[in-house]
């Protein structure tokens, strides 16, 4: 019986406090960073800065910066064939020594 008000009581907090969220959520207002870009907008100027460049231009400093280049072979893809390569080597290992340490001496005793 103990245990069923307990229940009802956390049931009843986590209602609680779900309505006191609902509530508090239109007061609160939106403060985040949506907030701060629509008040720099309504100046009519747009985002401060120059206009950004094609993304191909030739005279677009992003471009090395950005990684727009042609890229290389990257590091994961090499990294990728080594740990499939440990992975199936340990894999093997492990069925060798399951088949040595376990399932011999265990048919050897049953035989």
């Amino acid at each position: 019986m103990r245990s069923f008000a307990l229940r009802r009581s956390a049931s009843a907090l986590l209602v609680a406090m779900l309505a006191a969220t609902l509530l508090a959520l239109p007061v609160l207002g939106p403060t985040g960073p949506a907030a701060v870009f629509a008040a720099e907008a309504e100046d009519g100027e747009g985002p401060p800065g120059p206009e950004p460049l094609e993304r191909h231009a030739e005279d677009n400093p992003a471009r090395e910066l950005a990684g727009y280049e042609d890229r290389e072979t990257p590091f994961t893809w090499g990294a990728a064939w080594i740990l499939t390569f440990a992975g199936v080597v340990g894999l093997v290992l492990m069925l060798g020594l399951y088949h040595l340490l376990v399932r011999r001496p265990t048919q050897r005793d049953q035989g």
